[in-house]
């Protein structure tokens, strides 16, 4: 990617940091919210199971059934949101980590998501940018990171048909190292993207919201790429510049 386009990508990025009052509030939000799922949804288990239907009428246990089912997804998807942020909290200063990210980060979160990948028979191509380990000091806090590429790759997973291709992709660009995630499936329609600077929690979802806010404090952006055949998001991850970048071959000499 040209550095004119990269910078077109995080323009604006800056400009329109959320305060920390801001992270706050979805904390707090996140939890109140998971609580009463919580309990909707043990009361539906109740209703259930309890005959207060008739049992002939399959419909109203079929909706019940997938009520409960999409309540656990929403309960799910907000602890991973309130998890992001506590685990930003602990660490609120960037670690400025010296990390390998294909290996440190993209492959464990792969191994991760193997169950899903292999029921779905997706084929998972991770592409590096060179045959060596490259180790970044990476400005974000690392546990942050592991988060935001699974959410990433979770969503690309769950929008993948079946027996498709995801390709994931590292590579130094200026001060960011970009992660790609592609999948060949039907371009993301244009209400869906999560680079319209206008969108808010409720038409993205908290996680993928949470995770470019997240990104936009630290000085990095999560964005979308049209593609004739597929789809492509992109994560871009700060560097410190002032610190070396190594190879597994070469600790300790500059690498570029």
């Amino acid at each position: 990617m040209r550095s004119s386009q990269l910078e077109a990508n995080l323009s604006g990025s800056s400009a329109n940091l959320p305060p920390d009052q801001s992270l706050d509030f979805l904390k707090i939000l996140s939890y109140d919210l998971r609580g009463s799922l919580v309990s909707m949804s043990s009361l539906l288990d109740v209703l259930n199971g309890s005959g207060c239907y008739e049992k002939s009428d399959g419909t109203v246990e079929t909706k019940l059934v997938e009520l409960i089912d999409k309540m656990d997804g929403l309960s799910s998807m907000l602890e991973e949101s309130l998890r992001m942020v506590l685990a930003l909290e602990e660490g609120s200063q960037p670690e400025h980590a010296l990390l390998d990210l294909e290996h440190d980060v993209v492959e464990p979160v792969i191994s991760e998501c193997a169950s899903e990948i292999r029921d779905r028979h997706i084929t998972i191509e991770n592409r590096a940018e060179a045959a060596t380990h490259n180790f970044f000091p990476v400005k974000t806090n690392t546990t942050v990171l592991e988060m935001i590429v699974r959410n990433l790759l979770g969503n690309a997973i769950k929008r993948a048909e079946a027996g498709s291709t995801i390709v994931v992709h590292v590579n130094h660009c200026g001060p960011f190292c970009l992660l790609r995630i592609h999948n060949s499936k039907n371009p993301v329609a244009g209400e869906s993207r999560p680079d319209r600077r206008e969108k808010n929690p409720q038409e993205i979802g908290l996680e993928l919201y949470l995770a470019k806010r997240i990104m936009q404090t630290q000085g990095g952006e999560i964005w979308y790429e049209p593609e004739e055949e597929g789809t492509r998001f992109v994560l871009a991850i700060p560097v410190d510049t002032g610190r070396k970048r190594y190879t597994s071959h070469s600790q300790g000499r500059l690498f570029s």
